[in-house]
């Protein structure tokens, strides 16, 4: 994620987002870790000199040693180069596949970047300890440093066993249920971050302020995505300045330079800066604060699947199993209220949310309208609803419903038979009769 603004700190979040998904950062930190290793073991070397009589230890010559360290780092160059552009071809088939913003959890792959990390460095231990072989002179004697090569060797053979669980690992990675169960933990990670499980539902909403706000203040700063908001220091802004203050788009919105951010209810003294200062706006959107990015993202992938150049319904109906049991977590939890009030009661801050049947809609809409006429994706949607409407609290049925009576309506439309519409009507969680 490129961050499209300038804040007076760097904000968590922007830096969490572009370290796990950055690729250079392993590499990096294991060419730092190759040059210490080098200077560690090069002492030990010079501490046991040149006579020694360990099995493991090197006990060639130096031109034997050099060729055998050339040797490791062409290999190991050419396993880098093979890392990488498998990395890459995943990529591209998981960006064609399955949806482009499925990429950023393939970036983020943990034995994706140790494998690049082991591999740049143990060619950087290789190509360090290359120059510390010296020929014998009259003046000095040659110099081997025979425990340091051993662990070159061993280097090779652990970059042996990564590779191999490379393979293996990438190969199941862009299986279409990984893919999705990837980005459904993650959501529910974002769901149990951003929504209190199990928490009550004020009784009596603070109603918004009834007049038009003292204050409007502009994006001013490139477009993009708002991709975080510091609520605390909003609060604590608002507080001290004696004001309202209220954030205009979600987070997930984008944002166009010049379009409204805060609207401000109040004469305290606030400068448009300070709240512009507790918004992050990136390039694109993060699941960190964003649940709603996740089902996004699933919707997608079963979106690509329904289509009618891959036509594959089976991989729809995993996105809905996870989408199921993220709205069946959903369902009985609290969705914070907009409004935060300070410790007198006194109304502070205003921050928009989505809400229930906001995240009903987003995952299951667009499957519905792209599944019309497949009976397997029509089994498994009233089987989500029939199981969403037994869980649900009662005040939060009637999206649920609506939901059903649209999916009856398409189920007419798709399946022309009486036949064929009783068939389609039978709930399945498999999209099996």
């Amino acid at each position: 994620m490129r961050y499209m603004g300038v804040l007076r700190k760097v904000h968590p979040s922007f830096l969490r987002e572009y370290f796990r998904t950055s690729l250079w950062l392993a590499p990096a930190a294991s060419v730092l870790a190759a040059i210490s290793l080098v200077a560690a073991l090069l002492r030990v070397d010079q501490s046991i000199g040149q006579h020694r009589q360990a099995w493991y230890l090197f006990n060639g010559q130096p031109d034997s040693a050099r060729e055998f360290l050339s040797t490791i780092a062409s290999s190991l160059m050419a396993f880098t180069g093979v890392v990488f552009s498998i990395t890459i071809l995943v990529l591209q088939l998981a960006s064609s596949q399955f949806s482009p913003r499925v990429l950023r959890t393939f970036l983020e792959d943990k034995l994706t970047q140790f494998s690049m990390g082991m591999f740049v460095g143990s060619f950087a231990y290789a190509m360090m300890l290359l120059p510390e072989v010296r020929d014998g002179t009259d003046q000095n004697p040659g110099f081997v440093p025979a425990f340091s090569i051993f662990v070159a060797f061993a280097l090779v053979i652990l970059c042996l066993g990564v590779f191999v669980r490379y393979i293996h690992h990438m190969a199941h990675s862009i299986r279409a249920v990984n893919v999705v169960r990837r980005v459904a933990d993650e959501t529910r990670r974002s769901i149990q971050r951003m929504y209190p499980e199990q928490a009550e539902e004020p009784a009596e909403p603070i109603p918004l302020p009834p007049e038009p706000p003292d204050l409007v203040i502009p994006h001013d700063r490139p477009p993009g995505v708002v991709v975080a908001v510091e609520e605390e220091e909003l609060m604590t802004l608002a507080r001290h300045r004696d004001v309202i203050i209220g954030l205009v788009p979600l987070v997930g919105d984008f944002l166009p330079r010049g379009a409204p951010l805060f609207k401000v209810w109040g004469k305290g003294r606030l400068s448009p800066e300070e709240p512009r200062d507790y918004v992050v706006v990136g390039a694109e959107r993060t699941p960190h604060q964003d649940p709603a990015f996740g089902f996004r993202q699933l919707v997608d992938v079963a979106d690509r699947a329904l289509s009618a150049a891959i036509n594959d319904p089976t991989t729809a109906v995993q996105a809905l199993d996870q989408i199921h049991d993220l709205l069946r977590s959903l369902a009985t939890r609290a969705i914070p209220a907009p409004t935060r009030v300070d410790a007198s009661g006194q109304l502070r801050l205003i921050l928009p949310r989505p809400d229930w049947e906001t995240f009903v809609r987003l995952g299951l809409d667009e499957i519905r309208e792209y599944s019309e006429g497949d009976i397997q994706v029509a089994r498994r949607l009233r089987a989500v609803l029939v199981d969403l409407l037994s869980v649900a609290p009662a005040e939060r049925r009637t999206v649920i419903q609506e939901q059903l009576d649209l999916l009856e309506a398409a189920i007419r439309r798709g399946f022309h038979t009486q036949a064929e519409q009783q068939s389609a009507r039978i709930p399945s969680t498999q999209g099996q009769p």
